[in-house]
């Protein structure tokens, strides 16, 4: 619900920017269902060139990612067939952390993460792990809604941002 109405209130700052840079002002403000429908189109928008640039990003690797049916994409370079990680279990990570476009957020960064039950480790992450074994290295494609969505990380990841995580379990 929070990032629901952190979206909302982004995607109005957006619609006042977009009026302001050429569209003419309305002389009569528009209704409550229609600032709805519009908020919904302009959501949709937002979604639709998200989708496009993590297909591009896909269409260029030239590696073969599974969806996790949450928009997130995962690709295992490397399978070790260790055990499964359980999910109230800490694991060691090495991370390396870009945008689709080769911003570099992180580099070779070590973390340590308890799955499913880490407040500091993002949503996308925590699903690349509980689907993962120790030992594997994985690159996963997240998007902004499992990753630090509207807001970013207030620090070095801008809003909106998909990410694309190089990430290898220790142990």
């Amino acid at each position: 619900m929070k990032k629901v109405l952190l979206l909302s209130v982004g995607l109005l700052a957006l619609a006042a920017c977009v009026r302001q840079s050429g569209e003419p002002e309305q002389s009569t403000p528009l209704s409550a269902h229609e600032m709805r429908e519009r908020l919904i189109e302009q959501n949709r928008a937002v979604l639709e060139a998200e989708r496009g640039d993590i297909q591009a990003f896909m269409d260029s690797s030239g590696l073969t990612f599974e969806s996790t049916g949450t928009g997130m994409y995962v690709w295992t370079l490397h399978s070790s067939h260790g055990p499964a990680i359980d999910t109230a279990q800490r694991v060691q990570l090495r991370v390396h952390v870009h945008g689709l476009h080769g911003e570099v957020f992180s580099n070779g960064l070590r973390q340590e993460v308890a799955v499913l039950r880490d407040n500091d480790a993002i949503w996308g992450l925590q699903e690349a792990l509980i689907r993962a074994h120790v030992g594997d290295s994985l690159i996963c494609i997240v998007p902004a809604h499992l990753a630090h969505g509207l807001a970013g990380d207030l620090a070095d990841i801008p809003p909106l941002t998909p990410l694309v995580y190089y990430l290898r379990i220790l142990q």
